[in-house]
């Protein structure tokens, strides 16, 4: 067991300077490609009004994806104030912004809330269920636009139905979690990993029983991959982009986020920009208008997650700012905007 573990953390150090240099090695390819002057003139007519747009609809963005996160708490009877949970995801977005990983984010959020409910279960229940209701809801989003828009690109109405489908398969793992049971009982060598199993069997049960405030949460999940939207249409407005009009971003931006999430470089770096650049061409937006995009994209949300870490900092060092709040099995039958 001992060597087994020796092996994966040589492994993960191995790991991370090869997706750094795959980082690299694409942005440079990329700006091998285009002329800096292009860059240069690109960006001496970026337009402020649509920058400061664009930041608003990011922090409207992590206020609907806290709102969201606590649908689904309170589906599965865990009270978490949203204000809480409002810090919880600034934080994180800063980790996953700053680290070379965007699982530290997503562990920050366990931990907090884990901390402040006592179920630290019920907490890594909500966390992955919100980001696959995320994907599903880019997926619904990406789809919606297409059947909107005249915009052909082949293979991306079944790209974005293989994806949905993989995320209701993991999203069924937790409402139905028949599979989740079959592991729990062969794991009663390990009494830890057990119980924590039971813990998110009974959390998943809660999930399923709530299919109101589900279907809300999964609501939420394309308001926020709208606003993700918006950022990048405001971008490519303080771009002097013109003709093109937020569906037809709509089609594109989800794909851009799933190629995002592809463990390949660095947070995406690389990734993103090559999918900016590729599927944003059939839209006539050239190669360095599309790589300014998305650079202006990672730097705005990296910049706006700077409060997040003054969270991080400030709220590691007490106790998230709340004491312990016990679930309580009436929360989820409140009314929703109560």
């Amino acid at each position: 067991m001992a060597s087994t573990l020796r092996e994966q953390s040589n492994f993960k150090r191995f790991l991370l300077p090869l997706k750094i240099l795959a980082s690299i090695l694409m942005l440079s390819w990329m700006f091998s490609t285009i002329e800096w002057q292009q860059i240069t003139q690109i960006l001496l007519r970026v337009n402020g009004i649509w920058m400061a747009m664009a930041l608003g609809w990011v922090v409207i963005s992590v206020g609907v994806s806290a709102y969201k996160w606590q649908l689904i708490l309170r589906a599965s009877q865990l009270h978490v104030p949203l204000r809480v949970l409002w810090k919880t995801y600034w934080a994180g977005l800063f980790l996953n912004n700053f680290l070379p990983s965007s699982i530290g984010g997503d562990g920050l959020r366990i931990y907090w809330v884990g901390k402040v409910t006592g179920e630290m279960a019920g907490s890594t229940t909500s966390v992955v269920v919100e980001r696959v209701l995320a994907t599903i809801g880019l997926c619904l989003t990406a789809i919606l636009a297409i059947l909107l828009t005249e915009v052909q690109i082949p293979y991306l109405l079944a790209f974005f139905g293989a994806v949905m489908f993989v995320g209701i398969l993991i999203l069924s793992f937790f409402l139905f979690p028949h599979f989740t049971g079959w592991l729990q009982k062969r794991l009663g060598f390990l009494p830890k990993a057990q119980s924590f199993l039971v813990g998110i069997i009974s959390h998943g049960m809660r999930l399923r029983n709530q299919p109101s405030l589900m279907f809300y949460a999964l609501i939420g999940s394309v308001l926020f991959q709208m606003c993700v939207v918006m950022v990048n249409w405001c971008i490519f407005k303080a771009l002097s982009v013109t003709d093109l009009n937020p569906i037809q971003a709509a089609v594109i931006i989800p794909a851009t986020s799933v190629a995002a999430m592809l463990p390949i470089g660095i947070n995406g770096y690389g990734v993103r920009e090559g999918a900016y650049i590729a599927l944003f061409a059939p839209m006539g937006i050239s190669g360095p208008i599309a790589l300014t995009a998305s650079i202006l994209f990672a730097l705005l949300v990296s910049f706006s997650s700077l409060w997040g870490g003054w969270i991080w900092i400030k709220e590691g060092r007490q106790d998230v700012g709340e004491k312990r709040v016990p679930h309580d099995d009436r929360e989820a039958s409140r009314p929703l905007f109560q």
